[in-house]
């Protein structure tokens, strides 16, 4: 397998599982690092969505684009780890 990169953290879970969703329908395989930690701790640090780093330009276009969605809708929106304070 190649190496993974992360593209993505969310605090919601359900949040995480929508851009893994959008990101399956495009063809992307995604992963959530974190997921199993935070079944038997809530509340633990953020879900880190992943995806081959081969496919991380095309993985953040699409999570961009439905974080202008979510904007739009007045929901939380996806950020990129760099972008992080």
């Amino acid at each position: 397998m190649e190496e993974v990169v992360t593209v993505a953290n969310f605090s919601e879970p359900l949040e995480a599982e929508m851009a893994r969703g959008r990101l399956e329908s495009a063809g992307i395989q995604a992963f959530l690092s974190g997921e199993n930690a935070r079944i038997l701790e809530p509340g633990l640090g953020p879900l880190q969505l992943q995806v081959e780093a081969k496919d991380e330009a095309d993985a953040i276009a699409i999570l961009n684009d439905a974080g202008e969605e979510l904007a739009e809708a007045g929901q939380g929106v996806v950020i990129h780890p760099n972008e992080l304070p």
